[in-house]
């Protein structure tokens, strides 16, 4: 009936949409890896992966998730060796709480 056609409907869609975030996550998390740029490119790439962190309960893809444990660990290095080499400003001490939350919590 009409439910089914719309629940069927509705599931492509968020399919659709969880292959778009694994694959904006995956670029994101090579960007990082790859260490190119200056220290505010990389806090930039770290706060833009929040938005992914934070829906991965609601939109995962057939594992279960959007960012995976690998991805997790990447960025928690970049966030530790960018705290290690002091590269980060005072003023950015609340992001990089935040960050670190997020990722932990997605371990």
């Amino acid at each position: 009936g009409i439910n089914a056609e719309y629940g069927k409907q509705w599931y492509q869609r968020r399919v659709r949409e969880t292959q778009q975030q694994k694959k904006a996550a995956d670029l994101l998390v090579s960007l990082v890896e790859s260490n190119l740029g200056p220290p505010r490119f990389q806090i930039t790439l770290l706060l833009d992966s929040l938005p992914l962190i934070n829906d991965a309960d609601e939109n995962c893809d057939t594992n279960g998730v959007v960012m995976d444990s690998r991805q997790t660990h990447v960025l928690l290095k970049a966030l530790e060796d960018m705290q290690i080499k002091k590269l980060l400003k005072e003023s950015d001490m609340q992001k990089v709480e935040t960050i670190r939350l997020a990722l932990v919590t997605n371990l």
